[in-house]
């Protein structure tokens, strides 16, 4: 009958060939079911893994102060490269660094490549010379350089991110003063808006730091 109406007859051979490419066809359906699932919980397992991290390894005021200072800029850059400079003393049994420390460390993120940032540990005996010059007596101590090298102001204890900005924003004018050179540098530099303690009211001539 099928013949007789053109209809091809399916052979054995093609019904086993059809029932083997459907069952294959299932086949890879099935893993790739798999693999979406594995997929699915191996990025769940991932998340749980990473939360239970940040969860047990806490990214701490310490820890940013320390990794700040493990990446800061080295004093002798100070009036040699054209930037101003932040000058940060802190210690470790300092809560009001502590409390400082994602203020500073959103600051830096902010001006990275126009300031050189640079963090002294006030606690270690190597940098008692750094404190005496800097004229450091309470910490945290941020010193305010301009690019030439002078300190202008430190500002202390817990500073906004508002007043760093502007100060910094006054310290690079100031820099491009410089760089242009002339006989009326002093005059053309604006004074910072924020001016909080002069270590060197009565010894002007040491306002000026360079390190080799």
């Amino acid at each position: 009958m099928q013949i007789a109406m053109g209809i091809e007859v399916e052979t054995e051979e093609d019904r086993l060939a059809r029932i083997a490419k459907r069952e294959a066809l299932v086949v890879k359906k099935e893993k790739e079911k798999l693999v979406r699932l594995g997929v699915a919980i191996a990025s769940g397992v991932a998340a749980v893994l990473n939360y239970a991290y940040q969860y047990t390894h806490p990214i701490t005021s310490l820890s940013l102060l320390t990794e700040m200072q493990k990446n800061s800029e080295e004093l002798t850059v100070i009036g040699k490269n054209g930037r101003p400079t932040v000058v940060d003393f802190w210690a470790p049994w300092c809560e009001n660094c502590k409390a400082s420390a994602p203020t500073l460390s959103a600051i830096e993120a902010e001006y990275k490549s126009q300031v050189n940032f640079v963090l002294v540990n006030g606690d270690l005996a190597e940098n008692w010379g750094l404190i005496e010059r800097f004229g450091v007596d309470a910490i945290p101590h941020m010193a305010m350089v301009e690019s030439d090298g002078t300190i202008q102001t430190a500002l202390i204890g817990p500073i906004p991110k508002s007043v760093l900005r502007a100060d910094l924003d006054v310290l690079l004018s100031n820099s491009q003063i410089e760089k242009k050179g002339g006989a009326v540098i002093e005059e053309e530099k604006l004074k910072l808006p924020h001016m909080m303690y002069d270590a060197f009211r009565n010894k002007p001539e040491l306002k000026k730091v360079t390190f080799d």
